[in-house]
């Protein structure tokens, strides 16, 4: 099949969150399975940070020293490989969109990854060259409606050319929800399109909408539907209007052929009120057609047998690593005193069989995450002094909301032994993190399915999380009694209920045998993308056959 991605996020050229890692993840794991896929984002300037540094370290690396680790895909399972291109190159197709009163033009850059996918970026400066994606860092930016209904366009014009045709135009989330609507719309004029449109192939093409929260909705003022330049039929209660002002993810919802999100336990609670956000009922009606879909990793980028950002590797049978990571994290943030010993260590034991001092060091938990009301950081202020009096030793990394890092702030600075915040999105330190704490916390108010949890699993670094959404999905609660488990949960979104799992893990913690169990059986849990890969495969095979059941 022909796939082509639609998003605005994709790793390692533009990520302020998970979408970008499921978009980069997802994409290889098709390709590598016989799939022709491409990705289509906007040019940020981020990007274009990212492809610099590229080119720059491969032109300093000889042909023998290159990593182009991908093998060649056989002609029968698609398209021949093309070595990676050097650069984002322009491939002389300027793009004509119209927005409301006025016309705007974007260029369309190539590049080719190792893994064989093609990544188209739409190019135009005034959109998309900022510090930020979508906001200031106070305020959303005020021409997000503009900038995301000009990438939309691009894209629907895009693949009505012959040489980007797909069979499936994978969108994700509402900075591409509205490619669906603007497809339904060609649609409905191919029967007498203007003289001056590019060809129509493409909008033969069966669409699928995932949507990875639906927080986030693309809510616009009415006056800002003109920008669509589609008729008022499209700003109805039936389609994008939506208590009077335009909704970009609802015209999605209604108008994708088929809607995905990215657990189970998520598809359920979006078509509740509690979950929905409002569009519980237009998910309603299309309950048939919605499917709940579990996140995968890339582990080839998140192992911490082969990690490259790890002070020293470690697996399952070998969990001695795992200490030196701790010891490199608390010297990075200069906390504590204890020389990076963990609980789990297995030298701690002195020779009467019983733990020393060592194996009852303080335990560090980690806290990797945007910095949103979503994500709980408002729970986890108000628990962070008892966290710490009950002997957490607490690292935070992350970016968002303003007053949320100032809350984080100023916890730190309340308790500098114990408590360290970096305010930024390093996906270097991310990795150290995880393969440096022995718990993750993460006491999200909602989560569609979360990654973190997952890279967590992985590291031997066990989550404490609130009872909802995708963690309900991938997180095993601990039975004391069987020792079964991979993890602990808490149901009540509250400060108390997270120190008191908390302090289940911490008690755990101080018995190192048992503590081990629970790390090995924690990494023992496979969330690779090939799973999720297969079940996205069958729901585009049943796209293309008319009935995606």
């Amino acid at each position: 099949m022909k796939i082509l991605f639609a998003a605005s996020e994709m790793t390692p050229y533009a990520k302020t969150g998970g979408l970008g890692d499921v978009v980069g993840a997802l994409a290889g794991v098709l390709q590598k399975s016989g799939h022709e896929v491409t990705c289509c984002i906007p040019y940020y300037r981020q990007a274009r940070l990212y492809i610099e540094k590229e080119k720059a370290a491969r032109s300093e690396s000889t042909p023998y020293q290159r990593q182009d680790t991908a093998r060649p895909v056989p002609k029968a399972f698609g398209t021949p490989y093309q070595r990676p291109a050097d650069e984002a190159k322009p491939i002389g197709l300027t793009l004509t969109v119209p927005l409301g009163s006025r016309t705007v033009t974007g260029d369309v850059l190539e590049w080719t990854q190792r893994d064989g996918v093609r990544v188209l970026f739409i190019r135009r400066d005034e959109f998309f060259d900022r510090s930020e994606l979508y906001h200031t860092g106070v305020r959303d930016y005020e021409d997000n409606a503009e900038r995301f209904l000009f990438f939309s366009k691009a894209v629907v014009q895009l693949i009505g050319y012959t040489r980007f045709h797909a069979d499936i135009v994978h969108c994700h989330d509402w900075q591409a929800a509205f490619v669906p609507v603007q497809m339904m719309h060609r649609q409905q004029q191919r029967q007498h399109p203007p003289l001056s449109s590019p060809p129509q192939e493409g909008t033969e093409a069966k669409t699928m909408l995932t949507i990875h929260n639906i927080a986030y909705q693309g809510m616009f003022w009415s006056l800002d539907f003109p920008l669509t330049n589609l008729p008022g039929e499209f700003f109805t209660p039936e389609t994008l209007e939506f208590y009077e002002q335009m909704n970009l993810l609802k015209g999605g919802i209604v108008f994708a052929d088929a809607i995905t999100t990215v657990s189970k336990t998520y598809a359920d609670e979006i078509q509740t009120p509690e979950g929905g956000f409002g569009l519980d009922t237009v998910l309603g009606t299309r309950t048939d057609d919605l499917h709940g879909i579990v996140n995968g990793v890339d582990y080839s980028v998140w192992n911490p047998e082969t990690d490259p950002h790890l002070k020293q590797h470690y697996n399952m049978d070998d969990l001695s690593g795992k200490n030196a990571c701790r010891g490199d994290l608390l010297e990075k943030f200069r906390l504590g005193n204890d020389g990076g010993q963990s609980a789990f260590a297995e030298a701690s034991a002195d020779r009467g069989g019983r733990p020393t001092r060592a194996a009852e060091r303080q335990p560090v938990a980690a806290f990797v995450s945007r910095l949103t009301e979503q994500k709980g950081v408002v729970v986890l202020a108000e628990a962070i002094e008892d966290l710490v009096k009950s002997g957490l030793t607490i690292v935070i990394l992350g970016k968002g909301e303003r007053e949320y890092e100032e809350i984080l702030l100023e916890a730190a600075e309340r308790f500098p032994r114990q408590v360290a915040v970096k305010i930024a999105h390093d996906e270097v330190l991310a990795h150290q993190i995880l393969g440096g704490a022995d718990i993750l916390l993460m006491p999200s108010h909602f989560e569609p399915c979360g990654l973190t949890q997952l890279y967590a699993l992985k590291y031997g670094t066990i989550p404490v999380v609130h009872a909802t959404g995708g963690l309900v999905d991938t997180v095993e609660n601990y039975n004391p009694r069987t020792g079964e488990g991979t993890g602990f949960k808490f149901a009540s979104y509250t400060a108390t209920a997270l120190v008191d799992a908390a302090q289940r893990a911490i008690l755990l913690h101080k018995q190192p045998k048992k503590w081990q169990k629970l790390m090995r059986q924690a990494m023992a849990r496979d969330f690779s993308w090939q799973a999720s890969a297969k079940e996205y495969e069958k729901l585009y095979a049943a796209l293309l056959r008319g009935a995606a059941a």
